[in-house]
């Protein structure tokens, strides 16, 4: 399973790392394995999803490109793509 998790402040944050423990913490409940793809929302690539299994969006507006954040939110919303945003 592969998660897409958007954030501008480094994943090191205490706030962003809980995030991507608990997916960690969910799969490993779930019994399946995850890559969890870390990207800031300037990023280039997100403007293709396949492949994606699930978007969490992080914390931090304002988003450094928050059209992108909301392009993101429309493109998980149109495709069916499960997504979370803290």
């Amino acid at each position: 399973m592969r998660i897409a998790v958007a954030i501008d402040l480094p994943p090191t944050a205490t706030y962003h790392r809980a995030t991507i423990d608990a997916i960690g913490h969910a799969a490993g409940a779930l019994g399946c394995a995850v890559d969890v793809d870390v990207r800031n929302t300037d990023a280039a690539g997100f403007d293709d999803l396949s492949g994606v299994d699930g978007l969490v969006i992080g914390p931090g507006s304002p988003y450094r490109d928050e059209p992108a954040v909301w392009n993101l939110v429309r493109a998980a919303r149109e495709g069916g793509l499960p997504l979370v945003g803290t």
